[in-house]
């Protein structure tokens, strides 16, 4: 039932006492009833109505205040089940954070042990690729940017050319900065490919040496390849030819941290020796050390061979020195690697004339760095100059090209 208002309520009173002293003035005045007792039953009447209106008014303000509570009660056990399911979600969430930092480190700690000594090296090419990945993502931001602001300056110069008070000044300004926002977004997407590029190479990389070193498990720490050592790519290759053909005797022009992996490749597979030719004498015995650190010893031989003129009919190339190689027979394999491609031009080329007659009917010759013009120039003269040669090439990191001999 509704209750009236206040306000009402001391109308309704005031009025009922009005009426109260009108009906008590003329019972007074006829002696129905006393003066005194009159005024004393008016007032009563007065006080009485205005109690009632302020027990209402007491009334209603009492309600809308259970009202009030009622709902902040409410609101309170409603705040009280969210933030019993916050908790609940964060608690959850700290025990998946938990177990995926757990996880993480249960595979790190694998990947880590199967990789062995180079563990640190791939934990950094992981964090070059990282940062390479991050910068592709920068840059295709950039080009996106770049087009977008490219076609809003297309659209305004669209626009100014068609008022007829644009000068011709002002046409050729808009013309030449397009033209150097479309030579900036060319460079832009020509340096995200070079990165794509180099994300995908690096990774090839990786994955080659986890290959070789889940072959091959050294015993001491090597040397870090790619740069002027030979790619963990190539040297996969080498490995596999090994494995499949056994090449017995493996000639190396160069020597360094590829003439021990040959050597473990040798161990492994059937045996032979490696014959590493290496012109600089200080890095032949820094060679000689890291193989003696390996065990290798009676499998990797690094011979001194100064570079010397090497002649055939006018021409005259700087190569080892021919005198060290006079006592090898059937040699299966021979790695091309040096001497450095910036001693003289075709500086390479003497190794198949001068180890050919040396080698096995079906030797193999891996000529590296065919990225670089003049060893290119080298292996297609080989081709050229021996027909009993087939040649192929092979995406490698610095390219290759694979010669072999026809069986006779």
């Amino acid at each position: 039932m509704r209750t009236l208002p206040p306000r009402l309520l001391l109308i309704a009173g005031a009025a009922l006492a009005g009426l109260a002293v009108i009906t008590l003035v003329p019972l007074s005045a006829a002696g129905v009833v006393a003066p005194a007792l009159a005024v004393q039953i008016g007032l009563s009447i007065l006080v009485l109505a205005l109690a009632a209106a302020i027990v209402a008014s007491v009334r209603r303000t009492d309600g809308k205040a259970q009202r009030i509570d009622a709902r902040t009660k409410r609101h309170e056990a409603a705040l009280g089940r969210t933030e019993q399911s916050v908790a609940t979600l964060a608690a959850t969430l700290d025990g998946l954070a938990g177990r995926m930092e757990e996880a993480g480190r249960h595979q790190s700690r694998v990947v880590l042990s199967a990789l062995g000594e180079d563990r640190m090296e791939l934990t950094a090419q992981a964090d070059r690729i990282s940062q390479l990945a991050s910068a592709v993502a920068r840059i295709d931001t950039t080009v996106r940017q770049s087009a977008a602001d490219l076609d809003d300056l297309r659209k305004l110069r669209h626009d100014h050319e068609q008022l007829t008070g644009l000068t011709g000044t002002a046409v050729q300004a808009v013309r030449e900065i397009s033209e150097r926002l479309d030579t900036l977004s060319g460079t832009v997407r020509d340096g995200q490919a070079g990165l794509a590029r180099t994300v995908r190479q690096t990774y090839a990389q990786l994955e080659a040496l986890i290959d070789i070193r889940a072959l091959l498990h050294p015993r001491a720490p090597l040397p870090r390849l790619r740069g002027w050592a030979a790619s963990p790519d190539i040297l996969r290759l080498l490995i596999e030819r090994i494995a499949v053909d056994g090449a017995g005797t493996v000639v190396e022009c160069g020597s360094g941290a590829s003439s021990v992996w040959l050597g473990y490749a040798l161990e492994r597979f059937g045996g032979g020796r490696v014959i590493a030719l290496e012109h600089d004498e200080r890095f032949a015995e820094a060679s000689a050390d890291l193989v003696l650190a390996h065990g290798l010893q009676d499998v990797v031989e690094v011979r001194h061979a100064p570079l010397t003129p090497w002649a055939r009919g006018e021409e005259t190339i700087p190569w080892y020195d021919t005198r060290v190689v006079d006592d090898l027979t059937g040699i299966g394999l021979v790695f091309v690697d040096g001497p450095p491609g910036a001693t003289a031009p075709l500086v390479r080329y003497p190794a198949l004339p001068v180890l050919l007659p040396r080698c096995a009917d079906d030797a193999w010759f891996v000529m590296d760095d065919t990225d670089r013009a003049a060893e290119r120039e080298v292996a297609d003269r080989w081709l050229r100059e021996y027909p009993e040669l087939t040649g192929s090439a092979f995406s490698a990191e610095k390219g290759a090209m694979l010669l072999r001999r026809n069986p006779r």
